[in-house]
């Protein structure tokens, strides 16, 4: 029997935080498993067979955009998203502190905003009753896939803000004029 002692304490957050872990890594996983069958059976039917499936380019390229999106939500969990600390480093404590939340708040913002977008476009191509050219999938199950995504995106923001993953590393300082020297003197002895 194992005592409490074993797990670490788990909060609501952080188990809603591991749930959305393994959800994302498990539907990314399943549509590039799904996005390679597509495909090669593509591919295959077009060359072996002589016979294009039409649908598959489609639904491959609707299931790359939404694992995509998932995968920009999941990196802002982390902070791997892409940033520039150059200007960030140059502050004391309390500058970089005030570039992580300007970062933070605009970054949220930002998928906030898509969300509601692509919320109102969702609503209008549910309404409208549009389908795509090939699939004949309706358009507002794509849009709502990108829905999900965005939604991600904002509660992945939060959880990286508030684990710390928009603040800027204090250790990171960049020396440019090193860096432009150590240039100058690799491409001098080639």
């Amino acid at each position: 029997m194992s005592s409490s002692s074993d797990t670490p304490a788990r909060g609501p957050l952080q188990a809603f935080g591991v749930f959305l872990d393994r959800l994302e890594k498990t539907v990314i996983c399943l549509f590039l498993v799904v996005i390679v069958g597509l495909i090669f059976s593509g591919v295959l039917s077009r060359f072996i067979f002589h016979y294009a499936i039409a649908f598959t380019e489609e639904l491959a390229r609707f299931m790359f955009v939404w694992s995509a999106l998932l995968g920009a939500s999941a990196a802002l969990r982390t902070g791997e998203h892409g940033g520039i600390p150059l200007l960030a480093n140059r502050f004391g404590p309390a500058g970089r502190k005030a570039v992580e939340i300007l970062v933070a708040l605009g970054v949220i913002g930002f998928m906030a905003y898509l969300v509601f977008m692509t919320g109102v476009s969702t609503m209008k191509s549910f309404q409208s009753g549009q389908i795509s050219t090939t699939t004949e999938m309706p358009v507002w199950i794509i849009n709502f896939g990108m829905l999900l995504a965005f939604v991600m995106g904002v509660l992945r923001g939060i959880q990286g803000f508030l684990a710390g993953a928009f603040r800027p590393s204090a250790g990171a300082e960049i020396d440019i004029d090193a860096d432009v020297n150590a240039d100058v003197e690799a491409g001098g002895k080639g």
